[in-house]
């Protein structure tokens, strides 16, 4: 499996909360670990962001950043992963001293422990910029992302509560990331409308997290498909924030017919307890998926990876083995 869409922070392993809050003497809350989840009437994006309230207090240390990123590859590689884009905000794990560097360099860390217990598994690490945070703040990401070019830090993400912060004022900070020639994903469409999405790719975006609310008219249509522009869809979670109703209501069928790229992941791991297997699942189920389209889905999570062309490669190679098996374990 392929999973482009999976937040560090919202994957945070219940058995490493607990050694994470032993050591550092950090109060769990009474309700441990039901607010690491999110409950089946979560009302909206807003209340869905406050389960991050907890991880992200075990992840303010070198050692809380090394063991929940060694954790998670650990984790992926048991399921069958074999390629996944991590990303997390650095700005949200300063409180306790640490500066931007030396929190990427702990992730970076952990990565790499977890790679070497993890053969034929493969791994990228994205930066997020927050809507709430200050354009000096975002700025610093950007510059930390293009001091960690060539190292598994692969691109840069905004991620945040887009009804309150809209995409058109982090400009400033998404002209230096093209300057740098980073990669850009951006989560937009999820809680607003199409209009955001147009704002992120005005911003560099070549991807979308989300993207769910696109409108599907052919001007809009003909600028995703000249821009090659992909939609990180993650269905589970747009459930549970309200974006959508239902799993019919995912607009993959439209995504697809219309020849747009599109991929199917995980979102958050723990806080919408699911896995981009469960999740692509669930897509097959729903919408009678051949595996033709399975294949699709998977060979456009590789083609809009933020990998190089060696790693895409290869995994092209190892889907080509093995969707015929994988195909007939999704459909069981």
């Amino acid at each position: 499996m392929i999973d482009i869409h999976l937040h560090l922070d919202g994957s945070l392993d219940v058995m490493d909360c607990i050694y994470l809050a032993e050591k550092y003497n950090i109060e769990l809350g009474d309700d441990f670990p039901l607010n690491l989840f999110v409950p089946q009437n979560c009302p909206s994006l807003k209340e869905y962001l406050t389960k991050f309230n907890l991880p992200l207090s075990l992840m303010q240390n070198k050692e809380g950043l090394r063991l929940s990123a060694k954790s998670l590859v650990k984790k992926l590689f048991s399921l069958g992963y074999i390629y996944a884009e991590i990303r997390f905000a650095p700005l949200l794990h300063l409180e306790k001293g640490l500066n931007m560097d030396e929190v990427v360099e702990s992730v970076l860390n952990g990565l790499e422990d977890g790679l070497k217990e993890c053969p034929d598994f493969e791994c990228g690490l994205i930066l997020c910029c927050m809507r709430h945070a200050s354009i000096e703040l975002n700025k610093e990401t950007i510059e930390v992302a293009n001091r960690f070019k060539g190292t598994r830090v692969v691109g840069v993400d905004l991620a945040g509560d887009e009804k309150l912060f809209p995409c058109s004022a982090y400009k400033e900070a998404f002209d230096l990331a093209k300057k740098y020639q980073l990669n850009i994903t951006i989560h937009a469409g999820e809680a607003t409308g199409s209009d955001e999405i147009m704002m992120a790719i005005d911003n560099g975006a070549k991807r979308i997290g989300h993207g769910v609310h696109l409108s599907l008219d052919k001007q809009t249509i003909d600028r995703v498909k000249k821009e090659n522009v992909c939609f990180e869809f993650c269905p589970t979670s747009n459930l549970q924030t309200k974006s959508l109703s239902a799993y019919k209501d995912v607009p993959l069928r439209q995504f697809l017919d219309n020849g747009i790229d599109v991929t199917i992941n995980s979102d958050n791991m723990t806080v919408s307890n699911v896995n981009a297997i469960s999740e692509m699942k669930k897509m097959v189920e729903t919408f009678n998926l051949s595996k033709e389209e399975v294949n699709t889905l998977l060979l456009s999570s590789i083609n809009h990876a933020f990998a190089n062309e060696k790693v895409k490669e290869k995994l092209k190679e190892k889907l080509a083995n093995k969707i015929d098996e994988y195909y007939e374990f999704l459909r069981k």
